[in-house]
């Protein structure tokens, strides 16, 4: 009987007072005892997980909420707690999780679950609303079974990651409150109409289904559900299903990396749609467009990894006014980059890697566009001037202009258009890899105090390396953090002269150095076993000497390591990690001896060793090898950035 005043109802604080002047312990002895028992479970057999739980109030305990009014546990949040040193896969007693009557969230992803023993009893969470079971070790569906009409509030269902295989439970599409349901990478036959009577089903993700048999020709057949988001990714699609042109909310539809062909027809770029990605199919044509040229508002537009081609949309800003996120790499479009992605006020990321487009880059593409964060323009034949005058690139993160035909000055050419700019504060890659610069390497690029990545790889520079690169923050010190969590300077394949200016070893936070292949000279300097951060280190093909002391043994972290090809003399430095280094590593060095070298220290050489081509081409991989982290990354931002935008949404 609830205790009323006014409008007010008291039974919430009667309840708290009493609990109070009762002595309550702050959580139910029953529930206590279960959350204990499931801690024995989870850790079983020497597991450590949650060994921060102490006192009597499990409410306080990590990964339990309780209801402020009942004490019940009310959601539990076990993350990835089983400890990865137990092999074995867990299976969790469903009749522990039947205590928590009041229990409305339960997500134990990542802990190695094989499947419930006495999944039934998961039947009493009449309350249970979301249920995450993401990244574990399901496989067998029937597992998941908890029967018929269980789970009646549920509206909240991921079991992505698993590799289920069987037949889905008809428990799984019982639960007619159902909102989202995630189930990627299930190994089983199964129809989408089993889906169809779940008319509150607003968010389904069932991508990289190989088996799923979708219905694509039927004129008939359109499900009662009305989707807001929809992920058919990697489920061998020849045809798009009929059923789409339906779906009048959809906001967000993921067909990537599927068998599509043709091009894609204009009515999935109407209605409510926001973001569509398609790539990774056999699409092809011009450049996807609106029927009769009607704005769509589309967000993001992903058609990359096709055989699109022929040119870039002229009106592309009259298209698609909208637009936040252009990802058109991997395609074969041809021509320039019109003038009017500068009238793209609110784009945010613009990629158009990988394709044939040629001539220099248009004013208007870099004037209005100070939303940008991410331009990847790399592996094009665009010519000319790098960029162009008055950038007005405020928030520009990423940039990528590797492997293309520009010229020019770097000095002249950048500083008064890019990098000297006072609006670039957060720029943190800069790739212009594989052009025709030349010129020094201007002092203005220690302005760019959050830069991680500079790759200059394969230009024409030539001058002195800066020494002022110790002003970079993001690569002399740790504590500033890493946004991509990998930094690295790549100076190689130039024509830059002197020597390595000490201000080089002060970059303790730098994971790979690269200043191979230039006219470097003067002393490989000791102080460089102060980057104790270092993966990879390549000063091969200069003009290097000095011996490699002792404390090269610091660098404890160099997977890739090489010197060949100076004049370095001495001994090898014994022990890890240079016992792991080939040869190939320190060829072209006269004076230098010991393992792994065939030439033993003590033994007097009169004349050097001529490298054949053996040798060059095992420097050549060695190489190769070292630059390889390198240009993984670049491609990885790329992939890394455009997953986020999906992850964010699915």
């Amino acid at each position: 009987m609830e205790i009323t005043f006014g409008n007010s109802t008291f039974l919430p604080i009667f309840s708290l007072l009493l609990c109070m002047c009762c002595g309550c312990h702050g959580c139910m002895d029953e529930e206590r005892d279960a959350l204990l028992q499931i801690k024995d479970s989870i850790n079983s057999p020497e597991g450590t997980a949650f060994s921060s739980w102490y006192g009597e109030d499990c409410c306080q305990w990590e990964g339990v909420q309780c209801n402020a009014s009942t004490t019940r546990v009310s959601s539990i949040f076990f993350n990835y707690q089983r400890d990865p040193s137990l092999l074995e896969n867990w299976y969790p007693n469903a009749t522990l999780f039947a205590q928590f009557k009041d229990l409305e969230i339960l997500h134990l992803p990542g802990n190695r679950i094989a499947g419930f023993t006495s999944p039934e009893e998961l039947h009493s969470l009449k309350r249970l609303q979301q249920l995450n079971l993401q990244d574990n070790s399901i496989e067998n569906a029937s597992h998941l079974c908890w029967g018929k009409g269980a789970l009646p509030s549920l509206y909240y269902l991921d079991l992505s990651g698993n590799n289920l295989h069987g037949f889905i439970p008809e428990c799984l599409c019982d639960s007619l409150l159902l909102k989202q349901l995630i189930l990627d990478k299930f190994r089983g036959k199964f129809s989408f109409s089993i889906f169809a009577n779940l008319s509150k089903l607003s968010h389904l993700d069932i991508s990289y289904n190989p088996y799923l048999e979708l219905e694509t020709e039927s004129r008939t057949w359109f499900p009662s559900i009305k989707l807001i988001e929809l992920s058919l990714a990697g489920c061998n699609l020849r045809k798009l299903p009929r059923f789409l042109s339906s779906q009048n909310n959809l906001k967000t539809l993921d067909l990537s990396d599927n068998l599509l062909e043709g091009n894609i027809p204009s009515w999935l770029m109407h209605n409510a749609t926001l973001q569509l990605w398609v790539r990774r199919n056999n699409l092809s044509g011009p450049f996807p467009k609106t029927f009769g040229n009607i704005s769509s508002r589309l967000t993001s537009l992903d058609i990359s990894n096709n055989g699109f081609y022929g040119p870039v949309l002229e009106d592309i800003h009259l298209i698609f006014p909208e637009l936040l996120h252009l990802s058109a790499s991997d395609n074969g479009f041809n021509g320039g980059i019109p003038p009017s992605f500068g009238r793209l006020k609110r784009l945010q990321s613009l990629d158009l890697s990988g394709n044939k487009l040629h001539g220099e880059i248009q004013y208007l593409l870099t004037s209005n566009m100070s939303r940008l964060q991410y331009l990847n323009l790399h592996d094009n034949n665009l010519r000319g001037d790098a960029l162009p005058r008055n950038l007005s690139f405020s928030k520009l993160e990423i940039i990528d202009l590797g492997n293309n035909d520009f010229t020019g000055n770097l000095l002249d050419g950048l500083s008064w258009s890019l990098l000297q700019s006072p609006d670039l504060p957060w720029l943190r890659v800069l790739s212009l890899r594989g052009n025709h610069l030349e010129g020094q390497i201007p002092h203005w690029l220690c302005q760019m105090r959050h830069l991680e990545i500079l790759d200059l790889l394969r230009n024409n520079l030539s001058g002195h390396i800066p020494d002022c690169f110790d002003n970079i923050t993001s690569w002399s010190d740790f504590s500033h953090g890493h946004y991509l969590y990998f930094s690295f300077l790549d100076l190689s394949s130039n024509r830059l002269t002197g020597s390595i200016p000490v201000q080089i070893t002060q970059l303790k936070a730098l994971f790979v150095l690269n200043l191979s292949h230039n006219k470097l000279f003067g002393e490989l300097s000791p102080e460089l076993t102060k980057l104790t951060g270092l993966e990879a280190l390549d000063v091969s093909h200069n003009k290097l000497f000095g011996e490699l002391c002792p404390e090269f043994t610091n660098l404890t972290f160099l997977e890739a390591f090489d010197v060949s090809f100076n004049n370095l003399s001495g001994t090898i430095p014994v022990g890890y990690p240079f016992s792991t280094f080939a040869a190939s590593s320190y060829v072209g060095n006269p004076g230098l001896c010991g393992n792994p070298l065939s030439r033993k220290c003590g033994v007097v050489v009169e004349k050097p060793p001529k490298s054949n081509g053996n040798v060059l081409l095992s420097n050549m991989a060695t190489t190769n090898h070292l630059l390889f982290p390198c240009i993984l990354f670049l491609a990885v931002v790329n992939l890394v950035y455009l997953g986020d935008l999906i992850s964010t949404s699915f």
